[in-house]
C-alpha cells in the first residue's frame, strides 16, 4: 500500500515542482517589464518628446484675420455653345471619350465630380461642314444625377488651368 501511495505521490510533486517553476520565471519576466517601464518613466522629457518643438510665449504669433477670397469670375457653361471641335481642343485638350453618331460627334470631359459631354453637328447651313457645339449636358460620377452646372464647369476649368480659361471669353 505504501508503494501505492508512493507512486501517487511522486507524479504529483513532479506536477508541482513543474507548476512552481513556471510561477517562477513569470515573476522573473513581470519584475523585467516593472524594471523596463521604471526606465521609461525615469527618461528625461526630452528623449521623450524629442520630435515635438518646444514653445516659448516670446515666439508665438497672433494669426492674421482671414482675407475673403477673391475668385475670378468663370464664364458659364453657355459659352461653350458654338465653338468649333478646333476651339474646344484648344481648350480642353483631347477627350476622354469620343463617339461618332453621324452626324453627331459626342466628347466626354472627366473630373473627379463630373462628366462634361460636348455634343457637336454640323453648322446649320451645313455647307462648311464644321462640327459645332450644339447641346451640352453634365452628369454626376457618383450618383445617376445631373451635375450641378456651376460645380462642374468649374471643376473642368480649375483641371484646364487660368491661361486655357481666358481663351474662352
Amino acid at each position: 500500500m505504501k508503494q501505492k501511495s508512493i507512486l501517487f505521490l511522486f507524479p504529483c510533486m513532479l506536477l508541482l515542482t513543474a507548476c512552481g517553476a513556471t510561477t517562477s520565471s513569470s515573476k522573473t519576466e513581470e519584475e523585467q517589464e516593472i524594471a523596463k517601464i521604471a526606465r521609461e518613466i525615469k527618461k528625461p522629457e526630452a528623449e521623450k518628446v524629442a520630435a515635438l518643438p518646444s514653445r516659448s510665449p516670446a515666439r508665438e504669433v497672433e494669426p492674421e484675420p482671414e482675407k475673403p477670397v477673391q475668385q475670378k469670375d468663370l464664364p458659364k457653361v453657355d459659352v461653350l455653345m458654338g465653338k468649333t471641335v478646333a476651339e474646344i481642343e484648344a481648350v480642353f485638350g483631347k477627350p476622354n471619350l469620343r463617339r461618332k453618331d453621324r452626324p453627331a460627334e459626342v466628347w466626354q470631359y472627366l473630373t473627379g465630380e463630373c462628366a462634361l459631354h460636348l455634343i457637336f453637328y454640323p453648322e446649320a447651313d451645313r455647307k462648311s461642314g464644321k462640327l459645332t457645339v450644339q447641346h451640352i449636358a453634365m452628369n454626376d460620377r457618383k450618383k445617376a444625377v445631373t451635375a450641378d452646372a456651376t460645380i462642374c464647369f468649374g471643376s473642368q476649368l480649375k483641371k484646364v488651368g487660368d491661361d486655357q480659361v481666358e481663351t474662352l471669353s
